[in-house]
């Protein structure tokens, strides 16, 4: 590369921290551990996104390190952005009081919870077993029982919390006004606490559902019912008994309730209606793996292979036992795709299905490994097919960047490339999901997307990857603008460079962190070069 065909050049980030944040976009996870504590913490949590998508790396980063702040901010990204699918999953698994209250502060601030998840966190019952306390700190629970205002949607959730007193208390303010799914919760949960005087509380001054529900209104009123449990043991059972069926706290135990099996068949003869009895609301709710795992055996010799609607439910999951991780996989291996973290024996069970897969599964699942870093490139070129393994070569995909660029070194496949044509419409996302719309300037502007100098370069001739690093403007590179979108391929020999001069090296990071902020006297490459050969 001749030096004074692009003339010299300072590389100065403008805008330093949403620099650094595009420059984290080709972290691993072991790298942003230790600089997630040596960073400054402005700095790190403006680079949650980048490049106009979340940071997965950067967001499960501060989940590990789980400070107060740190959690906030996930939960305002999982709320708001609801990307990574993942995020929500694993704030809930947290089994954190603080958290949980945090999600439901943000109620009314941020975005609405769906139904299933308020009731969820105002059972206040651990996530894991679905009967260990976990209340909420004093200072919500305060808040949430203020007597001022107008019930809302989480005054509402409230009827479906395990303690008595909120529960009551929940009661007595929503009053006739309660959903009828959970002032029946309410009731249950005042009688197991052997409060019936509370209950007759509310009968006497008429602070019970009044009205028939149901499918066609076929069920008596809440108030019929709780006057019946208060007068016989018939009574009492009655209640019990409805109080099983309803909308409530959802805490999973067999695969035919993952699938929803119940809410799919026709309840005494009427069709399945989504507001009673069995039917699930949207929401995230609790799993007992270990149950549902002790079950699989007997369930699998009596039906056969996992219903695909469960599949799927699971694969989405967090937390999930390996061993049925791999059961369904076996039985539907396109499901794999949408496992954030796969094991390395999941990969390897994918890879001995021969053609079953299919290349692209085993790509998005290889790219999701190398993302989450449970698995390494070494497995990775050492497992895949090499038809596979060629496309995870050649993938443009954002957030694998990294991961590729370090299949590619090992299969020897790096180094610059040419970009023919300048600019490419593909993310790596498949083809439902393009960069760049036709028609639309500023999407495939070179002078938009790199600056004038390296627009001038691009009038000149053909350009490579490296030539563009070199010409174009950081800020552009690492911060574009929204429809400002560098070539994939230039990004991806980013990486590669990335890889090469500071992978495994906290300090070289920083030192290029360092150079960027106060200028470096060469391009972008050498820049990465310098700081690698520095703390090498």
């Amino acid at each position: 590369m001749a030096p004074q065909r692009f003339g010299w050049k300072t590389t100065r980030a403008q805008d330093i921290a949403r620099c650094t944040a595009g420059l984290l976009r080709f972290a691993t996870p072991g790298e942003m551990d230790v600089l997630a504590g040596q960073l400054p913490d402005d700095r790190v949590r403006r680079a949650v996104s980048s490049y106009g998508t979340p940071n997965r790396v950067v967001l499960e980063a501060l989940l590990r390190r789980g400070r107060a702040g740190d959690l906030d901010l996930l939960v305002q990204h999982a709320l708001l952005s609801d990307d990574p699918p993942s995020l929500l999953g694993r704030l809930l698994d947290l089994d954190d009081p603080e958290v949980n209250a945090t999600l439901l502060a943000a109620e009314s601030a941020l975005a609405p919870l769906p139904r299933n998840l308020r009731r969820q966190l105002a059972h206040q019952t651990s996530r894991r077993d679905g009967v260990t306390p976990r209340p909420l700190p004093a200072e919500t629970r305060r808040a949430l029982l203020s007597p001022e205002g107008t019930p809302g949607p989480v005054d509402h959730a409230l009827l479906f919390a395990a303690d008595p007193d909120v529960a009551g208390t929940a009661l007595r303010f929503v009053g006739a006004g309660a959903d009828p799914h959970g002032a029946l919760q309410a009731c249950r949960t005042l009688l197991d606490a052997h409060r019936k005087h509370e209950i007759r509380q509310l009968v006497d001054q008429g602070r019970l559902p009044a009205y028939r529900w149901g499918p066609d209104g076929s069920l008596p009123s809440v108030l019929a019912y709780a006057q019946a449990a208060l007068e016989t043991a018939q009574g009492e059972w009655r209640l019990r008994d409805l109080s099983e069926r309803v909308r409530k706290a959802e805490f999973l135990r067999t695969i035919a309730e993952i699938a929803d099996v119940a809410g799919c068949e026709p309840w005494r003869g009427r069709p399945p209606v989504r507001t009673v009895v069995h039917r699930r609301h949207p929401g995230v709710p609790r799993v007992g793996w270990d149950a549902v795992l002790a079950d699989e055996p007997r369930r699998r010799a009596e039906e056969g292979p996992v219903p695909r609607r469960a599949a799927r439910f699971i694969a989405k999951r967090t937390g999930v036992p390996l061993d049925l991780s791999r059961s369904v996989v076996a039985d539907h291996p396109d499901v794999a795709a949408f496992i954030s973290d796969p094991a390395p024996e999941l990969l390897a069970g994918l890879c001995g299905q021969g053609a079953r897969p299919g290349a692209d599964v085993l790509l998005k699942v290889a790219g999701n490994g190398l993302v989450a870093g449970t698995l390494t490139a070494e497995f990775v070129v050492g497992t895949v097919p090499e038809e596979a393994l060629a496309d995870l070569a050649e993938s443009l995909w954002l957030p694998g960047l990294r991961g590729t660029a370090r299949v590619r070194a090992l299969l020897g496949r790096d180094g610059d490339v040419p970009l023919a044509p300048v600019f490419v419409e593909e993310t790596g996302h498949g083809r439902t999901r393009r960069l760049r719309e036709p028609g639309t300037l500023r999407h495939w502007d070179p002078e938009t997307i790199y600056g004038t100098h390296a627009a001038r370069v691009l009038r000149e001739g053909s350009v490579t990857a490296d030539v563009m690093l070199t010409v174009a403007e950081v800020d552009r590179l690492l911060a574009p603008e929204p429809g400002a979108f560098p070539d994939p391929r230039v990004l991806r020999r980013l990486a590669e460079h990335v890889d090469r001069h500071l992978g495994g090296r906290p300090e070289a990071w920083k030192v290029a962190l360092k150079l960027l902020e106060d200028g470096f006297a060469g391009p972008l490459p050498q820049l990465i070069e310098t700081a690698g050969a520095v703390t090498s």
